[in-house]
């Protein structure tokens, strides 16, 4: 569940961050996945593919709301200046993505992908 009840996933935190950006959440989540990135990459990605036009401190605001829950963990990368955090996806990041597509992807938001794909 992504309401922030029933589930083992998804707490206070989690709950309040998938109402107030979701679609830019799961992004982040999906995006996280694979490999540690930089929030400055994350912004540039959805600008890239039209998501939303996000400042950098709300991206980075986002991160450390999804760090705090335990759904992204992140490290610091680089010497000196060119210090900078990296973020990932964690496992429980990673079954909360899980659980909204098994249980979210229906209905209008599949017509709505399906018609972005087409």
């Amino acid at each position: 569940m992504v309401s922030g009840q029933g589930s083992s996933v998804s707490g206070r935190v989690p709950g309040m961050v998938m109402r107030k950006a979701p679609v830019i959440t799961l992004f982040f989540l999906w995006r996280l996945r694979d490999r540690p990135t930089h929030g400055y990459s994350l912004m540039q990605d959805m600008r890239d593919i039209g998501i939303a036009q996000c400042k950098l401190s709300t991206v980075y605001s986002l991160l450390a709301k999804l760090e705090k829950s335990g759904l992204v963990k992140s490290r610091l990368d680089g010497k000196g200046r060119h210090m900078r955090r990296l973020y990932q996806t964690t496992a429980k990041g990673w079954k909360l993505l899980q659980e909204v597509k098994k249980k979210k992807v229906r209905g209008l938001w599949r017509e709505f992908i399906r018609h972005l794909l087409a």
